[in-house]
């Protein structure tokens, strides 16, 4: 375990196996990492030894596969190059294919393919849809090249690699992001387009007697994986009509609040229309799952419950804007109108904006209040007439500093006041705190430059410890980080309030 080849190296029978579960030297030093001293004990062993398997069924290269240390693997298959097809019960390429281990897979299957091609094709289908699981798409290309059945091929649960790759939208470019395309070909994104097409072309001419691509159509639309959704319509234009439980990709999106694919929406005309008029099975409409609670995935990527709250009612005012006007009134199976379960829905959300909206008001208040009396008080002294521009540096700063104070103690005090009604948190709550936050910011910073101007006029004559003064002034600033820490809140305000949704662009 801790690589001492000194306190083993002269003992006899160092092959045998040293544990209940039947795992010999090798398998606990190739487990625990230890590559000098694997080395060492390769050179001591025989080919035979390297095969021992635990009680098990696996060999010490499965562990060593499930490290990624490409090194003792190389060291193994040295010794003995049959090792990787060896091991009744994990081969090494399954365990480092599960684990993610890319350079371990690579290596491994760049050694064995005449070995893994002459596996059962239900074990090389299996290691097929792991290297797909553990976004190994290259390894996953060769074996889709070397045998073009992989495509249709599917695991234990019955997913196929179209399934794996749609539940996974992290793994693609997007397109409507020039800017975050890669270049390179042999990029990880790339290879999972390039993969996904060729998969899908395994289905062509027969996507209506499948079910396999509706199932990867709404498993994308679930995940809100933009990339596969247009790959899939393109593919088959008809896709559009699907339906699961009553619901389009459209609604789909709706519900999980995935704005991209509501997008594309804008992109398919009046078919848009025809699909979004479709009733759910609650004989709702797209406005109910509008009027519902976002995920919390979703609501958590949002700053405060205020911002919530107003994100929420954004996204409701955007739907609204595309159904039927009929639909604003239209009662699901429990009798209620979308305005009505949107009420109900948000209501604990709404009572925790609301106090999350004062706390931040309050507290604000306390600094604005504090920053008002001191500039106040400041603003009184004459001690830098004898220096003109001290002193009218700091008489300005002075006076800004007591004016966005009492601004911010007045624009806090609105917020307090307010009824908190669910149109307020659209619009006037989150540009009051916007302005309140500013103000206690230019506050903050100018309160800094009028104590800078003070400070400097009293000491900058002394010749008596000049780096204390320094080291004092410096520290004047560390309020100013204070800035810093609101800066995410106040830039999560504006985006928010000013940049609500993503433009729309060209998609299909």
């Amino acid at each position: 375990m801790n690589g001492d080849w000194n306190s083993v190296k002269d003992m006899p029978n160092i092959e045998r196996k040293i544990t209940k579960k039947g795992e010999t030297t090798l398998h606990i030093a190739a487990a625990a990492n230890q590559e000098e001293f694997v080395k060492n004990l390769v050179n001591r062993l025989s080919c035979e030894n390297l095969t021992a398997e635990n009680i098990v069924g696996n060999t010490a290269l499965t562990y060593a596969a499930a490290t990624g240390n490409v090194n003792i693997a190389k060291a193994m298959l040295k010794k003995n190059s049959n090792l990787p097809n060896l091991g009744s019960r994990v081969k090494p390429l399954f365990m480092a294919a599960s684990l993610g281990h890319s350079q371990m897979v690579q290596f491994l299957y760049s050694q064995t393919k005449e070995i893994v091609c002459g596996w059962d094709e239900n074990e090389q289908a299996k290691l097929f849809i792991s290297c797909v699981e553990g976004n190994l798409y290259g390894v996953a290309l060769e074996m889709l090249k070397a045998n073009p059945n992989f495509a249709t091929a599917t695991n234990t649960d019955g997913d196929s690699a179209l399934h794996v790759l749609a539940r996974n939208p992290s793994a693609f470019v997007s397109q409507t992001r020039p800017r975050l395309k890669l270049k390179q070909e042999n990029s990880k994104q790339s290879q999972a387009n390039k993969l996904f097409e060729n998969c899908l072309q395994a289905y062509r001419g027969d996507v209506e007697n499948s079910s396999v691509i509706p199932h990867v159509l709404f498993d994308a639309a679930e995940a809100g994986n933009n990339e596969c959704l247009i790959m899939l319509i393109r593919f088959d234009f008809d896709l559009l009509w699907k339906t699961r439980n009553s619901k389009s990709i459209f609604h789909v999106a709706v519900e999980k609040r995935h704005e991209s694919i509501f997008n594309l929406l804008y992109e398919v005309g009046s078919i848009g229309d025809l699909i979004i008029n479709t009733k759910t099975e609650d004989t709702g409409n797209i406005l109910h799952l509008a009027a519902g609670l976002a995920p919390k995935e979703k609501l958590n990527a949002i700053s405060g419950a205020a911002l919530q709250m107003q994100r929420e009612i954004l996204w409701f005012k955007e739907v609204e804007k595309v159904v039927p006007p009929a639909f604003k009134e239209m009662k699901n199976g429990n009798g209620e109108t979308p305005y009505v379960l949107f009420a109900r829905t948000h209501e604990e959300l709404r009572t925790k904006g609301e106090k999350w909206m004062m706390n931040t008001a309050e507290f604000s208040m306390v600094v604005a209040t504090l920053i008002s009396f001191i500039m106040f008080t400041a603003i009184k002294a004459d001690k830098l007439k004898d220096s003109p521009n001290l002193f009218m540096v700091f008489s300005v700063s002075s006076a800004i500093a007591l004016f966005c104070s009492s601004t911010s103690l007045a624009i806090f005090l609105s917020i307090l006041t307010s009824r908190y009604s669910y149109n307020d948190f659209l619009v006037w709550l989150p540009i009051r705190l916007m302005i309140g936050v500013a103000s206690l910011f230019i506050a903050i910073a100018a309160m800094m430059v009028t104590f800078s101007a003070s400070f400097w006029s009293d000491n900058h004559n002394h010749q008596e410890f000049p780096l204390i003064f320094v080291v004092i002034g410096l520290f004047a600033c560390v309020p100013i980080l204070g800035l810093l820490l609101k800066y995410r809140l106040f830039v999560d305000i504006v985006r928010s309030t000013f940049f609500r949704f993503q433009k729309r662009r060209r998609l299909l």
